[in-house]
């Protein structure tokens, strides 16, 4: 039913913002990424349908639109059943944790140390031109998390990213012929809100691990 709610509004709505949503695919659109043998293809349908494929799988997921901004974004976003309360799925995976959104920054090294940043226990690709798509699988929690983001830099898309590697991602074209969407237009007040969210953060883990560290040390690896 949310899914058949969020279609509908959105078919109600602009095409380019759905209501202020700042999207990274347009309909019909996919994006493929590839890393270590690796891949995770990502299918862009109606409003918020999306479809992740890997390894002989498929799901749907349940996306919604952010009530409000989420580290400065104004993403679309799937959160899941409860862990265990989903059925059905592909070898064992059956939660599609994921998202999509734009993200906005005022900095070229900020955006880079974000890239960075991210876990190491996913796997992340970006292209030159600020597309990035990061995923895991995860057995334990029956969950496939997937992130697609259009890095934004003053407005515009970024057009040289350290560590990056074009030929990792193909984004196939809609029937449009247009696949991607345009940075959206922000205040300065989403970019500090980004910057903001994301040193602290950054902050807490960081902290989190000189705690960790120093509580080895004095206690031994196997305490």
């Amino acid at each position: 039913m949310r899914t058949v709610i969020s279609v509908v509004v959105a078919a109600l709505l602009p095409t380019s913002t759905y209501a202020g949503t700042e999207l990274v695919m347009r309909e019909g659109a996919t994006i493929e990424a590839r890393k270590e043998n690796t891949s995770i293809m990502v299918t862009s349908g109606k409003g918020f349908d999306r479809t992740y494929e890997w390894e002989r799988c498929k799901l749907k997921s349940d996306m919604v639109a952010r009530k409000k901004r989420w580290y400065g974004s104004m993403g679309i976003y799937d959160a899941a059943p409860s862990f265990g309360l989903s059925t059905g799925g592909c070898s064992g995976i059956s939660r599609t944790v994921v998202g999509e959104g734009q993200i906005h920054f005022d900095d070229l090294q900020f955006a880079q140390k974000w890239i960075e940043r991210h876990p190491k226990s996913y796997k992340t690709v970006w292209t030159n031109d600020g597309l990035l798509v990061s995923w895991n699988i995860v057995p334990g929690r029956q969950q496939l998390s997937v992130d697609v983001w259009l890095m934004c830099i003053n407005g515009k898309r970024p057009k040289l990213l350290a560590g990056s590697n074009d030929s990792a991602i193909t984004v196939s074209q809609s029937s449009t012929g247009k696949s991607i969407y345009e940075c959206a237009e922000v205040g300065q007040d989403v970019i500090d809100q980004t910057r903001s969210q994301l040193e602290e953060d950054w902050k807490k883990i960081d902290e989190w691990i000189a705690k960790n560290k120093d509580r080895e040390r004095r206690l031994g690896p196997n305490k």
